[in-house]
């Protein structure tokens, strides 16, 4: 007893207030939960990965601007969600920016990351109900399925070393980024916000690949307008700018790029609740 005693200390401390969400890896997606249930006057929202958490960090605060973006494990179902917690809380933005990295829209929860940054803080009874069968069958296939909230799991970056062995016949959108961008499309609709993809700059080295992303996997979809302008807005910078495949060394020098593809998307692409139909 006294030895279980010990074992448990530590995470049974971190679990009062909370705590483990400001000392484990993904703090970031804590504060954007957080955040997505606060009241807020700001007239523009921003979602994303991130790369877009560089650009529009979620731990500055901006009367004009809210920032959720946090990381592209969660997926775009996790994007969802956080803008599901928004306007449920009443918030009512006129504008959202989805701003993501080309690549991020692969995520089909079969990451090694998914079980500690999207399970962890998402497989809660709140959530369950918007999750989609697509999503419980790729949840279903990540060992320890149910120790992701045991208090030791919970509060530690400790995860299963999970290899996704599923066949991959997409080059862009995964099934699971399909049906939630759509879902987050709807939800503005039915708000009536206006709703727009921002590409964040990505590696030079990536653009055939970018180039090569198969079309048909978006034409058939209520956002293929979005998709179309982002692909055509992607801008490429040296591979020297990154730190790694797609973080930016200096994100600030690149700010004004992506404020410039948001204003061009605001002038040349006014959604309102039409956008992409």
């Amino acid at each position: 007893m006294p030895l279980i005693f010990l074992f448990y200390a530590k995470p049974l401390y971190l679990l009062i207030g909370d705590k483990y969400k400001e000392t484990v890896a993904g703090h970031e997606t804590y504060l954007s939960i957080q955040k997505s249930k606060q009241k807020s006057k700001s007239k523009i929202l921003i979602i994303g990965d991130s790369v877009g958490k560089q650009l529009f960090d979620n731990e500055k605060k901006s009367d004009s601007i809210n920032s959720l973006a946090c990381n592209q494990a969660i997926g775009v179902i996790g994007q969802y969600l956080l803008l599901d917690n928004y306007l449920k809380t009443g918030n009512r933005p006129k504008i959202i920016y989805m701003v993501y990295s080309p690549t991020s829209f692969k995520n089909n929860l079969d990451q090694v990351f998914t079980y500690h940054y999207f399970l962890k803080p998402f497989f809660q009874k709140e959530y369950l109900g918007e999750f989609s069968r697509t999503a419980f069958r790729q949840i279903d296939k990540i060992p320890y399925l149910e120790l992701c909230h045991e208090p030791y799991v919970l509060t530690s970056n400790w995860a299963p070393n999970y290899k996704n062995n599923d066949c991959i016949n997409y080059t862009f959108l995964s099934p699971i980024t399909r049906e939630y961008l759509s879902k987050i499309k709807d939800l503005c609709i039915s708000h009536n916000i206006d709703f727009y993809i921002i590409p964040t700059p990505t590696r030079e080295s990536n653009k055939t690949m970018v180039k090569s992303f198969n079309k048909n996997e978006y034409l058939s979809c209520n956002f293929r307008k979005d998709l179309t302008v982002y692909l055509n807005d992607v801008i490429y910078l040296k591979d020297s700018c990154f730190i790694d495949g797609l973080h930016l060394k200096h994100p600030y020098l690149y700010k004004n790029l992506v404020n410039n593809l948001m204003a061009k998307a605001r002038i040349h692409y006014p959604c309102k609740s039409s956008c992409g139909v």
